[in-house]
């Protein structure tokens, strides 16, 4: 029997059952079972990944030029900062002591105030851009979102144990990132599973926002950013970016950074919830990156 296409119906519908079990291991997460994210980071690798071999599901269905992901981090890496980037966590402090937790949403997105008190737009990233993002630095390594899902989906038994140990491994221990309280304990919480989970949260969020307000948007204006590339190859790609107030704000190593110009867009206003329907939210500046 020869093999017949899937209808976009059939692949949309398959969409809908990836963010279903996404949500679901969301919330077995959060209720403590971290383990979750083991299959979490496979179906994340379906929605996402793309290679000559893969063939994502967001390709399949034609969205992976279109569909914007959330940039959840306030601030991003800096290749300025000596100091260890963990962009995708929060600390949480308890009777117990520190934890290292995802950043979330509720009380992230659409509450962040500038200096004037003025809430920050949220940005929407294209998906190679979002996907190669460094979201954890530590002197010279280099950890993106991508980096995280693939070890954890291909070599940390999401669908595959690899029998050595990689070093984004590491990455488990609280104490790679430098934190510690008056005491010289480190932080109680796994940083990578952390990270793990808060890729998911940007993910509905993202699935959340394309639904409702794909076609809502004003005409835009542009901006400069400068990227820096610190890749060791094409196929592993880490990328930083920075938004340019002013020409005059760009890198002073020139020989690594490109600046492009980008539109971006803002989207139209209208009420919208979260995933778990809570107090609708109005009048959201999200600013999508063309």
């Amino acid at each position: 029997m020869s093999k017949q296409k899937l209808s976009i119906q059939e692949k949309n519908n398959k969409l809908d059952v990836q963010l279903d079990l996404l949500r679901h291991y969301a919330k077995m997460f959060d209720s403590g079972v971290t383990d979750m994210v083991l299959p979490m980071a496979t179906q994340v690798r379906v929605l996402i990944h793309q290679t000559y071999n893969s063939n994502s599901l967001l390709n399949q269905l034609d969205l992976i030029n279109k569909f914007k992901a959330w940039h959840s981090p306030n601030s991003s890496f800096s290749p300025n900062n000596l100091l260890p980037s963990w962009d995708l966590l929060m600390m949480s402090i308890g009777a117990e002591g520190a934890s290292y937790m995802p950043l979330g949403s509720k009380e992230v997105f659409n509450n962040r105030r500038d200096s004037s008190d003025k809430i920050l737009s949220e940005v929407f990233c294209p998906v190679e851009l979002w996907w190669q993002q460094i979201v954890f630095a530590q002197q010279s390594e280099y950890i993106s979102r991508r980096d995280i899902v693939l070890f954890i989906a291909n070599k940390d038994g999401g669908s595959h144990v690899d029998e050595k140990k990689d070093p984004i491994d590491d990455f488990k221990k609280s104490q790679l990132l430098g934190f510690y309280d008056r005491n010289g304990n480190y932080p109680n919480g796994n940083p990578l599973y952390s990270a793990m989970r808060q890729i998911v949260e940007e993910l509905l969020v993202s699935f959340e926002v394309f639904k409702t307000h794909n076609t809502l948007t004003t005409p835009g204006f542009k901006q400069k950013i400068e990227f820096l590339d610190l890749s060791e190859n094409e196929n592993k790609r880490h990328l930083y970016f920075n938004f340019l107030r002013d020409i005059s704000d760009k890198s002073k190593d020139q020989n690594s950074f490109q600046i492009k110009e980008f539109t971006f867009k803002y989207y139209g206003n209208s009420n919208w919830s979260f995933l778990e329907k809570s107090k609708p939210s109005k009048d959201i500046p999200i600013i999508e990156v063309k």
